[in-house]
């Protein structure tokens, strides 16, 4: 590792692709707004392009897709090689473990200054395996530093990962407010069977065990018991969904569960609901989809898990709740459906709060700093 010289940083993000995800949803806004009079982003995914690949296209950050899968990983690694000696980026970032492993490895070969790998996991959903520690150990002597996204993951980084603490540094996610209209309209969710007296509870999640919609469902059957007007949306699309619609045939809940799929207007639907829940039993961070629903003055009642009592102000900005437990999550959705002022209450304290401390110009800001010290330190 090694200092670079004058002039913008050029800065290329590795990425397995970009499929909606929170992760994938970091580099399309964080790699546009870098300031371009110090920073020249590039972004390389080592799979396919992904849903939101065209986000980096319109904002002007050249990106490439190589359309290597798991089993061509050598031919990946010749492929990024290639590119970083055509590129000569000053900095590598990571993120997902094939781009983290192969990512390293070629800035390594052509001799980039510094290689970051930021995580955004709050733990892992299998075993890591003695193969991937022992690759870890070796190629953190050629890892300037370890970002992360929560003050959360730091015993995770330090403990489970082993990196060092000196290495380790959080920029919290962000999003722009000014995307997300806070007003009611529930023109969005018209065509769903919605209508304007319905209480309506959404989750914008991935349909992944780990986002735990069971527990989601199981609340809600508790819900519908005690409040008529109930209805819940489900955003989002997965291997799970075969599951969760064999479940809500199961409790009954076939006439008040919405399946929306994965859908591009989250910000209109945002404003449909009236209060958000994020179920997640594990490996959640500091998810975007909460972001999202704070940014649209959306109480939200979550599970406490990862990074999300820092996002959540208990009582204030929403709700928390242990997770695995459907009859604690079920209460408190009561509770908050049942009282109107203070559902909007905390609503507007969650946009306040965004505005203040979780901005995606605070991210930014973070981001860029944090980078240039990395740059300058090697």
């Amino acid at each position: 590792m090694s200092a670079v010289g004058p002039g913008p940083l050029r800065v290329l993000y590795l990425v397995p692709d970009l499929r909606v995800g929170g992760a994938e949803r970091h580099v399309t806004t964080l790699m546009p707004h870098l300031d371009r009079t110090r920073f020249t982003p590039s972004v390389l995914c080592i799979g396919e392009e992904g849903a939101l690949f065209g986000d980096l296209v319109t904002a002007g950050v050249p990106a490439r897709a190589l359309h290597r899968t798991k089993r061509q990983a050598a031919r990946a690694l010749w492929d990024i090689v290639r590119h970083l000696r055509r590129e000569r980026p000053d900095l590598v970032i990571t993120r997902g473990y094939n781009a983290e492993g192969l990512g390293r490895v070629a800035a390594w070969l052509t001799r980039v200054p510094n290689s970051i790998v930021w995580v955004h996991n709050h733990g892992d959903i299998e075993p890591r395996g003695r193969a991937r520690e022992l690759a870890d150990r070796v190629l953190d002597r050629c890892t300037a530093a370890y970002f992360g996204v929560a003050r959360a993951q730091i015993d995770y980084m330090t403990g489970d990962l082993g990196y060092a603490r000196d290495k380790i540094r959080i920029v919290h996610n962000g999003v722009d407010p000014a995307l997300y209209e806070t007003g009611d309209d529930r023109g969005a969710v018209a065509a769903l069977g919605l209508g304007p007296d319905d209480l309506i509870v959404g989750i914008v999640a991935a349909l992944r065990p780990e986002k735990d919609h069971e527990t989601f469902l199981r609340a809600a059957r508790r819900v519908a018991d005690a409040v008529p007007r109930a209805r819940f949306l489900i955003v989002g699309d997965g291997p799970e969904r075969a599951r969760i619609e064999a479940l809500t045939s199961e409790l009954g809940l076939g006439d008040r569960v919405v399946l929306a799929g994965s859908r591009p207007d989250v910000p209109d639907l945002l404003r449909a609901m009236d209060v958000v829940v994020l179920s997640s039993h594990s490996v959640e961070c500091f998810p975007m989809a909460l972001l999202e629903a704070m940014a649209a003055a959306r109480p939200a009642v979550c599970t406490a898990v990862g990074g999300v009592p820092e996002l959540v102000d208990d009582g204030v900005t929403g709700c928390l709740v242990p997770p695995r437990d459907p009859n604690a999550l079920g209460d408190k959705l009561i509770a908050v459906l049942s009282d109107e002022t203070r559902r909007r209450g905390m609503g507007a304290a969650a946009r306040v709060r965004v505005e203040t401390e979780f901005s995606l110009k605070t991210s930014i800001t973070a981001a860029e700093r944090a980078v240039e010290e990395v740059a300058r330190r090697g």
